[in-house]
């Protein structure tokens, strides 16, 4: 249990420093691409592509660092009125539903990245390969498969169960 809960808290600070680096690269290359068009009139051609793709991954971050921190939009009316094993259970089943959303969802994208015309695939602007951008979602979805199951175990080892009231 103390491996998968050291291994769920890496993740997530490897997670914040991803998402500080890939708003820093929103932040630069969107003003950078303002400043040149704008100021020195000579448009950047990459500017655009940098903060979508950094946008991509940062949505994907995200999404798993909101599972880790239980911060992911819920609708809890009938969870915050049961208490104890009752409470656990529907929790754990919503975890373990999650789960399986989430283990189907790395499946097909590791699927659709193994097919060929992907890897021959590049940006229109930067002439990047889109894999770079594309390997954010199975990234994060087993990001997100670690902390699903870090709270899916710690859940039926506390005695009331499911999030924070």
């Amino acid at each position: 249990m103390k491996l998968l809960n050291r291994l769920s808290d890496l993740i997530y600070q490897i997670e914040k420093l991803l998402a500080i680096a890939f708003c820093s690269a929103m932040l630069i290359s969107l003003s950078a691409g303002v400043l040149y068009r704008y100021v020195l009139n000579s448009p950047l051609t990459w500017s655009d592509e940098t903060a979508i793709f950094s946008l991509i991954w940062l949505t994907f971050i995200g999404g798993s660092m909101s599972i880790k921190r239980q911060d992911s939009a819920a609708v809890s009316i009938f969870m915050d009125k049961l208490k104890g094993r009752p409470r656990q259970a529907l929790f754990g089943i919503g975890i373990a539903v999650l789960a399986a959303f989430l283990m189907y969802i790395f499946y097909l994208a590791l699927t659709w990245l193994s097919s060929p015309n992907i890897a021959i695939q590049r940006s229109s602007s930067m002439g990047m390969p889109m894999i770079y951008a594309y390997v954010s979602i199975p990234v994060s979805f087993l990001f997100m498969m670690i902390h699903t199951i870090e709270l899916f175990v710690n859940n039926f080892k506390s005695k009331e169960g499911g999030i924070e009231a």
